[in-house]
């Protein structure tokens, strides 16, 4: 069925090659007598064939105005796609079609701004198909003038705004940096190619991780629950000895659930949102050291 197929698209082609050169030769014959026939003695020929040659320049490209175009005149700009056949004659095909698909798509991306898909999609299940003495005339124009300006207008608000690529990035880390997305995650910040995630593990330390633009990560303990958190006096009995209390992060607004054990250590962290309050008060948060603090790193990229 597949040879079947090309065979058809193959006869097709040929078809309308074939059309395509005879109307070639026809125009080249019904161009000739005015090419070469004299004009007349009263008559001044730059200006009778001036008027003849602007609208034979212009003729293919009015057919087709109606749409969208670019900066130039509609006139004047040609179009994306134009087939045009003016004579197509078939004497007989005979065809049989099981399952047939055709997609004809058009995929724009930038930067994550703006998607566009543009499509057809044609399917034919199954279908006999006689043809037989047609006779055909096809003018087929496309223009894409609206899907590229609103390509250009992006590409130049991002000549304009070259930062608008990484505030996409940023945008896209303050939503990995939502509580719970990785566990025990209390949140990230961009400094360039370099990300810094701040982590809670399991013992209550706070570990900084950087990540490389090449995906390299350095971990390293910059401080833990007791100095670098505040106690929001939320207390759970979970049973079996083991106590929930809730701590809040200031430097990234993170709250956080310690259970402890009945010997007061530290049996898991786990990150539970965002502290929307303001994350105000009394913080005994202290700044493990001057170059690796979480809440200096903050208040910098503010």
């Amino acid at each position: 069925m597949r040879g079947l197929t090309h065979s058809l698209l193959r006869l097709l082609g040929l078809l309308m090659l074939a059309a395509l050169a005879a109307a070639q030769s026809s125009s080249d014959a019904t161009s000739a007598p005015p090419a070469s026939s004299e004009p007349p003695a009263s008559s001044n020929p730059p200006a009778s064939s001036s008027p003849a040659t602007r609208t034979a320049t212009t003729r293919p490209t009015s057919t087709g105005g109606g749409g969208g175009g670019g900066t130039l005149p509609t006139g004047t700009s040609p179009p994306d796609v134009l087939l045009r056949v003016p004579e197509l004659h078939v004497g007989k095909i005979e065809l049989d079609v099981d399952n047939l698909r055709a997609d004809l798509n058009l995929n724009a991306e930038i930067a994550n701004l703006v998607t566009l898909n543009v499509g057809v999609q044609v399917g034919i299940e199954k279908v006999n198909i006689t043809i037989a003495d047609v006779d055909a005339q096809v003018d087929l124009v496309i223009r894409l003038g609206n899907i590229a300006k609103m390509v250009n207008r992006t590409l130049a608000s991002l000549d304009l705004n070259p930062l608008l690529i990484n505030l996409l990035n940023e945008v896209g880390d303050v939503v990995d940096s939502v509580v719970g997305a990785v566990d025990g995650l209390l949140g990230s910040i961009i400094r360039g190619d370099i990300k810094l995630n701040f982590l809670i593990d399991n013992l209550g330390n706070i570990v900084q991780e950087v990540v490389g633009s090449a995906g390299d990560v350095v971990s390293s303990i910059v401080g833990n629950f007791e100095k670098n958190m505040t106690f929001t006096g939320v207390t759970k009995q979970l049973g079996n000895g083991l106590t929930q209390k809730t701590y809040r992060y200031d430097a990234l607004g993170s709250l956080v659930n310690i259970i402890f054990n009945t010997l007061g250590q530290v049996v898991q962290a786990v990150v539970v949102g965002k502290d929307n309050t303001g994350g105000g008060g009394s913080s005994t948060s202290a700044a493990p050291s001057a170059t690796t603090s979480p809440t200096a790193i903050a208040s910098s990229a503010t």
